[in-house]
């Protein structure tokens, strides 16, 4: 392939960037919360490879899927003044186990989240919707007596069943 032949065809396709991305919707948060979401990934899926010998060979045949990070699905959050979104996730942890009283939701998780892939109009091309999903952790709020005055944000780390691409 030519520069100019590479150079066409970056025109015709671009490229995706790393800011081009929008969660939607994550449990109790709904499309007109705004989330403050700075950094996440799009998790994973793989197929498992098994392995059958045969006469000393080794065949392999695809196996079922994995999704990758689901366990471990981290997305960074920047604190808004009020503390509104890190307290609903705060509610929403504890809604799971309250450790005051040893009850919550014990139960296979029915909330679910959506994240769009934005094209360079900022207008979605692709949509993910995570079943089943809940928080696992909340990361600290590192203050400084000393700081700059910079933002804050955090981590919260959630786990999934699985993911599906929306129609």
């Amino acid at each position: 392939m030519s520069i100019q032949n590479f150079y066409k065809a970056a025109q015709a396709q671009e490229f995706a960037r790393d800011f081009q991305f929008r969660v939607r919707t994550l449990g109790p948060f709904v499309e007109t919360d705004l989330l403050y979401i700075k950094t996440t990934t799009l998790p994973g899926k793989e197929i498992t490879n098994q392995a059958v010998p045969f006469m000393g060979l080794e065949f392999n045949v695809p196996g079922s899927v994995k999704y990758t990070g689901s366990e471990s699905w981290v997305i960074n959050f920047r604190c808004d003044e009020g503390l509104n979104i890190r307290n609903k996730l705060e509610n929403w942890i504890k809604e799971i186990f309250d450790d005051e009283d040893s009850t919550g939701k014990y139960g296979v998780p029915t909330e679910q989240a959506s994240m769009d892939l934005l094209g360079k109009d900022l207008n979605p091309i692709r949509r993910y919707n995570f079943i089943g999903i809940y928080p696992v952790s909340l990361g600290p709020l590192n203050y400084d007596i000393q700081g700059t005055g910079a933002p804050l944000d955090f981590d919260a780390t959630f786990a999934y069943q699985y993911w599906r691409l929306a129609e």
